[in-house]
């Protein structure tokens, strides 16, 4: 029997927020695939202490989007493009977000009292 393709895929949201210290860190990881790094060197590297730099890696870790080797955490080489267009992603909503008037007229309750129907016998 045939099975539908979307019941084969996993479509897991992306559990990065915009700004937090996971994409701080999965960020430079991306940027610098080429190496891994201890949570230290991600420390001296980034705005990120020590101690959140490894309780962000540790999140990234546990959600498989990092791998880890000793205390050594890195990108799989074919994961960097994937994670790449995720943050480019997310970057391009907070964008978005960011470029909506704050005097959006649907943002103020009753709005729709103001719209004229599009219903014909109305």
């Amino acid at each position: 029997m045939p099975v539908p393709v979307d019941e084969l895929t996993a479509n897991e949201l992306f559990p990065v927020k915009p700004e937090s210290n996971q994409c701080k860190a999965l960020s430079f990881l991306v940027t610098h695939h080429e190496y891994g790094f201890t949570p230290r060197e991600i420390a001296a590297r980034t705005a990120l202490d020590k101690t959140t730099a490894v309780n962000a890696l540790a999140r990234l870790f546990e959600n498989e989007l990092i791998n880890r080797a000793d205390d050594v955490y890195y990108i799989e080489p074919h994961q960097v493009e994937e994670q790449k267009h995720r943050l480019e992603s997310l970057d391009s909503a907070v964008r978005l977000f960011e470029a909506t008037p704050n005097d959006d007229s649907y943002a103020e309750e009753g709005w729709e009292q103001e719209v004229p129907s599009i219903d014909p016998d109305n």
